[in-house]
């Protein structure tokens, strides 16, 4: 997968980006609409087993080189940055090993979800994220082995977070600077895992995110259609960077409200595509299983309507600490913030938190975790005034 979603903004191609967003679908989509039911896991028999593990690491290792070679053209360290990230992925996907999957219980519940998923037998929400699902079982198909593809995927996608979020840092800070982002994701991954069981969501979804992220700052708006749309398939929340890119290019008028609506086509098409075929109707119920909406039950107020052994403090407690540390240090430097990185944190942040509040648990963490890149940048763009890949574009590309 050659040079995945790895383009800065002084590169002016959009090609290998566009391959990485093409390769995902291509690896992922063919599972989920072309495999006969009743699925099963693969057995080894079945496949080349180690061959097609050599075959997953030969692929997974290409795209991160080819990440390395595009990054080789800003700087002397730019390719070693991307071994720091892969590093770094490899600890966090240790650190989801020892704390979920490791775990018996919550093992157990992933393969039932799995196989769920993959047979159109869960409920919402779980249901129509099926994209990283898709992709495991391509995995699966190589290797025969159901626990190898679910890691090498957490490793894969977790690493084009990590680098995502240094390239999203890059745009506003020197090479040094963007690398100090990476501590707040480091040290705020082990809290994200805490109070969930290790469904296969998160890595693709936040690592679509956070280049969401990027290409809406370029202003790449076919590339951030693409990437959202994918980005709904595996989880809808990605949405809300739509909005976000209408506010922060308001002032283009008619062309900015154009390409909003395109963004928000691609997001209606890949919303309805994923429900429509496993029987969607508008409602509550079917965007999170429930009712009702969770704001009552997550402040702990009235009667609940959900149920979960996590205490109530922690709905309070894990918003500010993925939110809270970074306010005093966004507010002292907010007037020399990037007017896109402004636009971002007024609309994004409070739209993503409200999300939690009423489709979600607000102690689910691993949902802010999308806001950290965003969050650290702000906090530390005053480090840096120069160097950043936008330096001579801080009015946005009007």
């Amino acid at each position: 997968m050659n040079a995945i979603l790895s383009v800065p903004e002084a590169q002016p191609f959009w090609l290998p980006a566009a391959l990485g967003l093409g390769l995902i679908a291509l690896v992922s989509l063919p599972p989920l609409f072309g495999e006969p039911l009743p699925v099963d896991f693969v057995q080894p028999a079945e496949t080349a087993s180690w061959a097609g593990k050599l075959l997953v690491v030969v692929l997974m290792g290409g795209a991160v080189g080819g990440a390395a070679l595009t990054a080789r053209t800003e700087g002397r360290w730019a390719a070693g940055s991307v071994a720091g990230a892969a590093i770094l992925a490899a600890l966090l996907t240790a650190w989801h090993w020892y704390e979920v999957d490791s775990d018996p219980y919550k093992t157990n519940w992933q393969r039932g979800l799995y196989l769920d998923i993959l047979n159109h037998r869960t409920v919402a929400p779980h249901l129509y994220r099926t994209l990283p699902y898709g992709f495991t079982r391509t995995l699966e198909r190589l290797t025969g082995d159901w626990q190898f593809s679910c890691v090498a995927y957490r490793w894969f996608f977790t690493f084009w977070f990590v680098w995502g979020s240094y390239r999203f840092a890059r745009l506003f800070c020197g090479p040094g600077r963007a690398l100090l982002t990476l501590v707040p994701l480091a040290l705020l991954y082990p809290q994200s895992v805490q109070y969930y069981l290790g469904q296969l969501t998160d890595p693709l979804s936040h690592a679509l995110f956070v280049f969401s992220l990027i290409w809406l700052v370029q202003d790449r708006w076919l590339l951030l259609a693409a990437a959202l749309a994918l980005g709904v398939m595996a989880k809808e929340t990605v949405v809300l960077i739509a909005l976000s890119y209408f506010v922060c290019y308001l002032r283009q008028g008619g062309p900015a409200l154009f390409k909003t609506s395109v963004l928000g086509l691609a997001c209606a098409a890949a919303f309805l595509a994923t429900r429509l075929p496993l029987g969607w109707r508008p409602g509550n119920s079917d965007l999170n299983g429930l009712d009702a909406l969770m704001i009552g039950t997550n402040l702990g107020f009235g009667k609940p309507i959900a149920w979960t052994p996590v205490p109530l403090y922690q709905n309070y407690l894990q918003p500010f600490w993925f939110v809270g540390p970074f306010v005093p240090l966004i507010a002292w430097n907010w007037q020399r913030l990037d007017h896109r990185l402004r636009v971002l944190l007024l609309t994004l942040t409070p739209t993503l938190l409200l999300s939690n509040l009423c489709f979600s648990w607000m102690y689910e963490s691993r949902n802010y975790m999308p806001l950290v890149p965003l969050h650290a940048t702000a906090a530390l763009a005053f480090l840096g005034t120069s160097g950043g890949l936008n330096a001579r574009r801080l009015d946005g590309g009007r």
